[in-house]
């Protein structure tokens, strides 16, 4: 009865211990992996709007004002 108790014990702490960490570990990394897409998307995406919309804004301003320079010339011209 001693043995049996004894290693039902051993056993059951075992599996439970085997079945915690092996759960525990597969959430860490499932949810590690899901803030980090998130967190590289995000990024990514604010980098990219803001380069964008740098780009656009200086190259609209310089087409502008140099059309407006043109046109001044020519005019006064």
């Amino acid at each position: 009865t001693h043995a049996t108790t004894h290693e039902t014990t051993h056993a059951t702490t075992h599996t439970t211990t085997h079945v915690t960490t092996h759960a525990t570990t597969h959430a860490t990394t499932h949810e590690t992996t899901h803030v980090t897409t998130h967190v590289t998307t995000h990024a990514t995406t604010h980098a990219t709007t803001h380069e964008t919309t740098h780009a656009t804004t200086h190259a609209t301003t310089h087409e502008t004002t140099h059309a407006t320079t043109h046109a001044t010339t020519h005019e006064t011209t």
